[in-house]
């Protein structure tokens, strides 16, 4: 399928990187791009996220002369937010896009969360495409159990969605107080600030509330859990069938080098943990060429916290031969 930038707007050059829009299939995705000569790595932001999430390592990974694309998923930033069309095959589908118009060969994945889960699926389908994937607190199975207890955690994220503020300070304010985010930094409130968009009568976050519960009823859920039930209740056998499918992976045949980072500390409650012990101990096992790292962070901060163990083993693990 042809894709095509959109001439709709200029790219924007700031420095070493541009930012601009590619037409996937009918949806403008938002890139930011920069530049450099090294393997291109390809950055997947988690659920409810944007590129600016990914910013850090980005900057980190171009500094070591890598070309590395950011990008908006469809519904999120400042891409496209169509009433339906996501689930893990338009996301696959765009990324595909993205590689072909670039003419990328041989890219890197780096996902966090549920970028993990795009790339794990992308590598399956397009496996001469990658040379390396590194997922970040991510792309393990869970229980039904587990997937409850993290709904809990994620509809604390959620709760921003469709809230209008009247100032940007007072939506800092909110996200500041939640217990989501135990170390408040300078890096934090920029990327969360850089969230909002102006409206005529305040600030909203990017991402509409519809495009989660798209996502999350592709998955087999909601974002509450009576509506995961009233779900189950009304499309018992589709339901069904998507739960079914996210319990289940191929990760035998994962056939490219993978690095696998685990935050290890509580988000909320206790084992609350986005990737648990287990999940990460199977993915080792499992994926054949596969090693990790247990990091003393949360699921926020494995992204925004300065962990020189994080950014050494990443490093480490990209030039190995």
């Amino acid at each position: 399928m042809k894709t095509k930038i959109s001439r709709t707007k200029k790219p924007k050059l700031q420095n070493n990187h541009k930012e601009e829009n590619l037409n996937s299939s009918g949806t403008n995705l938002h890139l930011k791009i920069w530049h450099g000569k090294k393997i291109p790595i390809i950055c997947l932001h988690g659920l409810s996220g944007n590129l600016h999430s990914m910013e850090s390592f980005a900057k980190l990974l171009n500094q070591k002369g890598h070309k590395v694309i950011t990008y908006d998923l469809r519904g999120r930033g400042d891409s496209d937010k169509p009433i339906n069309g996501y689930g893990f095959q338009n996301h696959v589908s765009d990324l595909n896009n993205i590689i072909l118009h670039y003419n990328l060969k041989e890219v890197i994945l780096l996902g966090h969360s549920f970028g993990c889960m795009i790339a794990l699926r992308y590598v399956l389908l397009f496996p001469k495409q990658v040379k390396r994937m590194i997922l970040l607190d991510g792309g393990g199975l869970l229980s039904i159990k587990k997937r409850i207890q993290i709904l809990k955690v994620l509809k604390q994220s959620f709760d921003r969605l469709d809230v209008l503020f009247n100032t940007k300070n007072e939506y800092i304010e909110m996200v500041k107080n939640s217990p989501l985010i135990p170390k408040w930094t300078k890096t934090i409130e920029s990327y969360f600030t850089k969230e909002l968009r102006k409206t005529e009568i305040g600030y909203v976050c990017h991402m509409p509330k519809y495009v989660m519960e798209e996502e999350l009823k592709e998955m087999g859920g909601a974002i509450t859990l009576k509506n995961v039930f009233y779900q189950l209740i009304l499309h018992p056998i589709k339901v069904g069938k998507k739960m079914i499918q996210n319990k289940r992976f191929d990760f035998e045949n994962i056939n490219v080098p993978t690095f696998i980072a685990r935050a290890m500390n509580q988000n909320l409650f206790p084992n609350d943990d986005l990737l648990p012990k287990e999940s990460f101990a199977e993915m080792l096992s499992r994926i054949p060429n596969a090693k990790g790292v247990e990091l003393n962070t949360n699921h926020y901060g494995i992204l925004f916290d300065e962990l020189k163990e994080r950014d050494e083993s990443i490093l480490k693990f990209i030039n190995e031969k």
